[in-house]
């Protein structure tokens, strides 16, 4: 066992995490696209950031009856496939109808993907060395999404349909992930813990971490895909700045994902009421900000807090209810999924009340707030127990 957990594994495991992770490196094309496609609405056009996350539930369902005839690797190794392909396409069709749907097959492509490396990582780890990767997880997934976010708004100046090149990080992944790592038959998915833990809560816990899960991602979301329209629509720059604020959301994960274990070791069950006390501080300097740097300061800290509170609610479900193997797991990146992908929508009822972006993220803000409340409540009243140090 000692073997499987090297280096080399470590290293492919996690190179997966940059290829799921630049689903939202083609952001910042959103006001070029916009140009492209008069007829379309901006809702529409902005769905192309956000349908990945809606057909990722779709990987992830089917994830597991694949897994059973191709084995976890070979599942895995589908879903990087379809990221590959999916992703670069619209290169040498610049279509919307082609985009859209190359944009689904993607999104396949990163539900096979995340739910094969959560189960693969419950299966090579567990106690703190599986805290730490889970949390390495979302850092290398910030890091990766930082860097094609920089890379795909740098090609920008070569057009906007160039930049999906970014997606051409399958390859080595595909290459690393094949050599180094193992199959994986049958018993993936289930922690040694089981015996141990149990079902603690109940479905009924289940299912509200599952909605704590949809709601955090769905509000952090209008931070992702709005950031590039609030500054070139407030004169903070072009879409070439626009694509510095996912650059800094994923800078912000990066770092969350380096310090999520130090710091929950620490704050133990607060930890998460202090992860979306961090949202809300991104919005509201999101929503207060005269210039580029406040804006990129708050997506730096709706970053961090994102990739706080994520990989909290993923390790809570995978140890207080590994009695349902897999299907915890699976839901919790479902509603993860729909989270992301319902975010237009979300802004589209914001609308209703505000068409102002700066208004929008101040409701933003106090929804966060409304979570980081809840959070310490149900921390304190014990229905979401957190390990101490000791444990």
């Amino acid at each position: 066992m000692e073997q499987k957990k090297g280096i080399s594994l470590k290293i492919a495991l996690l190179s997966t995490c940059f290829v799921t992770a630049s689903i939202n490196a083609i952001t910042a094309n959103i006001p070029e696209m916009t140009k492209s496609f008069p007829d379309v609405p901006l809702y529409v056009i902005e769905l192309l950031t956000t349908v990945p996350s809606l057909f990722q539930m779709l990987g992830v369902l089917c994830g597991g009856l694949i897994a059973k005839r191709l084995g976890y690797k070979g599942t895995l190794l589908l879903g990087l496939f379809c990221c590959g392909v999916g992703g670069v396409i619209p290169v040498f069709f610049p279509r919307f109808g082609v985009i859209l749907v190359t944009r689904c097959v993607y999104g396949i492509g990163c539900g096979f993907t995340t739910s094969m490396l959560l189960t693969l990582l419950i299966h090579f780890f567990d106690g703190s060395a599986r805290s730490t990767m889970i949390g390495l997880n979302g850092g290398i997934s910030g890091l990766g999404s930082a860097l094609t976010a920089f890379a795909a708004g740098q090609l920008l100046s070569f057009g906007w349909n160039v930049s999906f090149t970014v997606y051409l990080v399958a390859v080595p992944a595909i290459v690393l992930f094949a050599v180094i790592v193992p199959d994986v038959r049958g018993t993936a998915g289930v922690p040694k813990e089981k015996a141990a833990t149990g079902r603690r809560g109940g479905f009924a816990g289940l299912a509200r971490l599952g909605l704590l899960m949809f709601l955090s991602v769905l509000l952090a979301t209008m931070y992702v895909i709005k950031a590039s329209t609030l500054i070139t629509e407030s004169g903070f720059g072009t879409a070439r700045e626009g694509s510095y604020a996912i650059t800094a959301i994923s800078l912000g994960s990066f770092s969350a994902g380096l310090t999520y274990g130090p710091l929950r070791a620490k704050l133990g069950k607060y930890s998460l009421a202090l992860f979306y006390a961090v949202c809300l501080a991104g919005f509201l300097l999101g929503g207060l900000a005269r210039g580029l740097v406040l804006v990129l300061a708050g997506a730096f800290a709706l970053g961090y807090g994102y990739l706080g509170f994520v990989p909290f609610i993923q390790e809570q479900v995978s140890r207080d209810f590994a009695a349902y193997g897999e299907t915890a797991t699976n839901l919790i990146l479902i509603l993860q999924s729909l989270g992301a992908f319902a975010a237009p929508y979300l802004g589209n009822l914001f609308r209703l009340i505000s068409e102002g972006l700066r208004t929008q993220f101040f409701l933003c803000a106090g929804c966060c707030a409304v979570l980081a409340v809840f959070a310490a409540l149900m921390q304190e009243n014990g229905k979401a127990a957190v390990p101490t140090r000791a444990e």
